[in-house]
């Protein structure tokens, strides 16, 4: 039985690396690629001749970005184009891997194993992967920062969130958490220790000062706006593209004030094991969809921190409700004749996707109550 189990074990495996290997490969065969990369490199070249970073106006990372990606500014574009991208194909198989670890029950191994396959495989995997945007390699690290909570390391959990930020602030609800219950001085001092950083990077790097008009920018949608908001998966860009301004404003209202309401709710109750981590899912997903700007890759963030949730919960109730957003986020619907493929039906798809991602953890926490045991969740497999 046991040879039996690891030859099961190594045939998953090798699967889902061929998966993740042909990712790669097209990805890197797609013209363009690296349309992401691109001004993450010319940030880090113009810091190196010392000229603004911001030289290039499709950057739109900190200042402390361009001084942590230097490394990128060494070789040949193309050779680094297609590492990055192996580099984000990994980290979303890994984002799967860790987000199963806590369960440890029964053949974990298998159903880890079949999570990062159902990352590497996703459709917004396939859509994504080419541009090789930064956020993909984030992924992980959402992941990491929930288990690290879940298990008491408030010190150390906030630590990571912080050195994220500092490279793209996409997981900046995840704040809220520590924030919520008590643990001021675990991300107090972490946060100040990043505002430090960012700080000196203002001050410091060419062009650093230029950081707060990209705010502004972000804010103001970005480049995804007008002829462009097809590409935004918020309710903003699909409200923008559809031109119904109003009843997009209020639906973004709504996920908030229902947010807000959660969160209210949780910060209040007892504890209950895999509750941390569905806030921070809901909190994510609140974000992409309130939020001014949200792309697809945002999707390969949020779905490992819920599939993190799910495992903490070991409900199978909790994965039915779930499975329809993981269903329009994951299974390639493409293969049933190009369903769901022209840009404006993708976006549809990916906004009902986050709504549906959505519900699973804000209905486990609107129903428990504190009433299950709470131990201590180790962080790592």
């Amino acid at each position: 039985m046991i040879v039996v189990r690891r030859a099961l074990a190594a045939a998953c495996l090798a699967l889902v690396v061929v998966i993740a290997v042909q990712q790669a490969h097209d990805a890197i065969a797609t013209p363009g690629r690296g349309l992401d990369f691109g001004p993450l490199r010319d940030a880090a070249l113009a810091l190196v001749h010392g000229a603004s970073i911001y030289t290039n106006p499709r950057f739109v990372y900190p200042p402390t970005a361009a001084v942590a990606l230097l490394p990128l500014s060494i070789g040949s574009a193309g050779a680094e184009v297609d590492a990055w991208i192996v580099a984000c194909t990994v980290a979303v198989a890994l984002s799967g891997l860790l987000s199963i670890a806590p369960w440890r029950r029964g053949e974990w191994w298998l159903v880890a194993v079949l999570a990062a396959g159902l990352m590497v495989k996703s459709d917004a995997l396939t859509d994504s992967l080419w541009i090789a945007n930064v956020s993909l390699l984030l992924a992980p690290v959402a992941v990491g920062v929930l288990l690290l909570y879940e298990a008491g390391h408030w010190r150390a959990g906030s630590a990571l969130l912080v050195v994220s930020l500092l490279i793209k602030p996409l997981l900046i609800p995840l704040i809220l958490l520590p924030l919520l219950r008590g643990q001021w001085r675990a991300i107090l001092g972490a946060a100040l220790g990043g505002c430090v950083l960012l700080a000196a990077a203002i001050l410091l790097v060419p062009g650093g000062g230029h950081f707060f008009s990209v705010l502004r920018f972000l804010e103001n949608g970005g480049t995804l706006t007008r002829g462009a908001a097809v590409y935004n998966v918020s309710i903003r860009g699909l409200a923008q593209r559809l031109d119904e301004a109003t009843w997009g404003s209020v639906a973004r209202l709504a996920v908030l004030a229902a947010t807000a309401a959660l969160a209210f709710r949780w910060a209040r109750r007892p504890p209950v094991r895999g509750d941390i981590a569905a806030m921070g899912t809901l909190l994510l997903l609140a974000l992409l969809l309130a939020g001014s700007l949200s792309e697809d890759h945002y999707l390969l963030v949020a779905a490992p921190c819920l599939l993190c949730a799910l495992a903490l919960w070991d409900r199978f109730a909790a994965l039915l409700v779930a499975l329809p957003g993981i269903v329009l986020f994951a299974f390639p619907i493409r293969y049933l004749g190009n369903v769901a493929t022209s840009p404006a039906d993708l976006q549809v798809r990916f906004v009902l996707a986050e709504l549906l991602l959505a519900a699973a953890p804000a209905i486990f926490i609107a129903r428990a109550r504190g009433r299950r045991n709470v131990r201590p969740t180790a962080p790592f497999i």
